[in-house]
């Protein structure tokens, strides 16, 4: 069973004892407790005894716990997401693992859902040894969640983009120069009337992938229309939903820039649907570079995150996180390279054809 398969929420059947409880029985903090879990020499022999001994009297989580009382020296790192789909989840699983089996530590992974952090994510990772996390968008803004990882004494590594005012170490790429890159090339061939599909509200990266489009605009002398910004959720349905109001605009837009591939790949779906010809009478390019870029006909122009190098960075800064056992004095974000991949499903507008023919 793995870290996301179960979580009891019925409080009136009988539960297996958390890290509070331990920390109840024996007189001291829960961060107390996850320090004797983790194996920190400073706690004193005293406590270091009480602790123990609450955690035999209670049962809790003997194999997980006696391992990590034991010292043992495989690095254990958790991966916490809150993906919208499951193919961006995918492709972070298969290429943390890789880094995990080169490094011969031992990753999970747990789904961290809504606004309030559950206090069961805590004991889940805390009874498992778990001594540092990489944080999936947005999780790296999550400032209980942040605050309760600092509190338990484990490293953190936040991919993607962040906010920034939480002085957390965090790895991914330039969203806003990403964003202003791709509007720009759409410029270039003509447009004048791009729509946009923005990405779930509580993302650093659709804050930053805005800004970038509008950037471009501004470079160009194209007013901002805000008609031309339509509000998506990272999700296929958010972005077939999107597409739909900006195709059934009085003027239309000539080329649609979603922020990610499946709201990119819903606009294609829209267009098919409404008899729009994708790229002759409608461009539409997307954000990532997921495999759904390749698996739709036409293919989706979009923006390449290196997720191999992103997550195989995150990874190894994690790990010094683990060895340093202290957090970073300044933690910052380390940029890597992105780029714009040209495929089917962008062109000219359709005006730049018909005077191709006059």
């Amino acid at each position: 069973m793995t870290a996301r398969d179960v979580t009891v929420r019925d409080t009136t059947v009988l539960r297996s004892p958390t890290i509070h409880d331990v920390a109840r029985h024996a007189g001291v903090s829960h961060m107390t407790v996850s320090r004797v879990i983790n194996g920190d020499r400073a706690v004193r022999h005293n406590t270091r005894a009480s602790v123990e001994a609450s955690i035999e009297a209670l049962r809790f989580s003997p194999n997980l716990a006696a391992r990590a009382l034991s010292g043992a020296k495989q690095a254990r790192v958790a991966l916490l997401h809150r993906f919208p789909n499951p193919g961006s989840l995918g492709e972070y699983l298969i290429r943390l693992s890789q880094s995990a089996s080169r490094a011969h530590a031992i990753l999970s992974f747990r789904e961290v859902t809504g606004s309030n952090l559950d206090p069961t994510v805590m004991d889940d990772l805390i009874a498992r040894g778990v001594q540092g996390v990489i944080l999936a968008p947005p999780l790296g803004d999550d400032v209980d969640l942040v605050a309760a990882l600092r509190q338990a004494g484990m490293a953190i590594v936040a991919t993607g983009s962040t906010h920034g005012d939480q002085g957390v170490q965090s790895v991914g790429i330039d969203d806003r120069k990403a964003a202003q890159e791709m509007t720009a090339h759409l410029l270039e061939l003509g447009h004048r009337r791009i729509g946009f599909v923005q990405g779930r509200a509580t993302h650093a990266s659709s804050k930053y992938r805005l800004e970038g489009y509008r950037d471009a605009l501004r470079a160009s002398d194209v007013p901002v229309d805000a008609e031309l910004i339509a509000q998506g959720n990272y999700d296929y349905q958010s972005g077939m939903q999107a597409a739909d109001e900006l195709l059934a605009l009085r003027v239309p837009p000539t080329a649609i820039f979603a922020s990610n591939d499946d709201m990119a790949a819903a606009a294609v779906s829209v267009a098919h649907r409404r008899g729009i010809d994708v790229p002759a009478d409608l461009s539409i390019c997307g954000f990532d570079d997921t495999s759904l870029a390749t698996t739709i006909w036409p293919t989706l122009t979009t923006v390449r995150q290196p997720t191999a190098d992103l997550t195989e960075l995150a990874f190894k800064l994690v790990l010094h996180g683990i060895a340093r056992d202290q957090p970073s004095a300044t933690p910052d974000h380390v940029v890597l390279e992105h780029l714009i991949v040209l495929r089917e499903s962008h062109g000219p507008p359709p005006h730049a054809h018909d005077a191709n023919l006059r």
